[in-house]
């Protein structure tokens, strides 16, 4: 009889600071959409491995926007190890229709891995979830062993919930319909210095 009640005496401590933690973390997430104070300029960013020697073409954005008065851009980016970046090509979101997708302008570059790690970028614009990454698409070609290129794309496929930001003043979120899109860690710091 004793076994049974300190058995129950646990589960009835373990239930007490399970509720405790629950309602400390339902005080200090913040729930729903969050303007910034900061700027809207953060930027988003994914390392992508694409093979050696491939000739990328374009860059595709996937994208929600609904804000009629700033589209989000997306980029890839070169870096060199010694501090030298380079930007290949940019899109564009554009309009304020929500879901859509943009198509770079044709370009090429050949892979160099030895040379460059090359990097995904998506600045939003804005701190809300009017501007929302679904993904990227890059297109290249494979060398066709005789000094040419293959006549069909490869493509490497990035979902909009891999990228994380580059400053820890931004925080990304998922609202559960696809996406991501920025917010501020200033809504819910003053719960946690309580």
């Amino acid at each position: 009889m004793k076994q049974t009640t300190h058995g129950i005496q646990r589960v009835g401590w373990r239930i007490l600071v399970v509720g405790i933690l629950l309602a400390v973390l339902l005080n200090a997430v913040p729930i729903g959409t969050v303007s910034a104070s900061l700027t809207s300029y953060e930027i988003f960013s994914l390392q992508i491995h694409l093979p050696e020697g491939a000739r990328i073409e374009y860059l595709r954005l996937y994208y929600y926007d609904s804000n009629p008065s700033v589209d989000s851009i997306a980029w890839i980016t070169t870096y060199d190890g010694a501090g030298t970046t380079t930007d290949l090509i940019n899109v564009k979101s554009s309009g304020s229709g929500g879901y859509g997708q943009a198509l770079s302008a044709y370009f090429e570059h050949v892979v160099d891995n030895e040379a460059a790690t090359y990097v995904l970028n998506w600045r939003p614009m804005v701190f809300d979830s009017s501007m929302r990454l679904m993904g990227m698409r890059v297109a290249y070609r494979l060398s066709d062993g005789a000094g040419g290129w293959a006549a069909n794309y490869s493509y490497l496929h990035v979902a909009g919930c891999t990228f994380t930001p580059r400053s820890s003043s931004a925080e990304w979120r998922y609202p559960g319909v696809g996406g991501v899109y920025a917010t501020s860690w200033d809504h819910f710091l003053p719960f946690l210095r309580k």
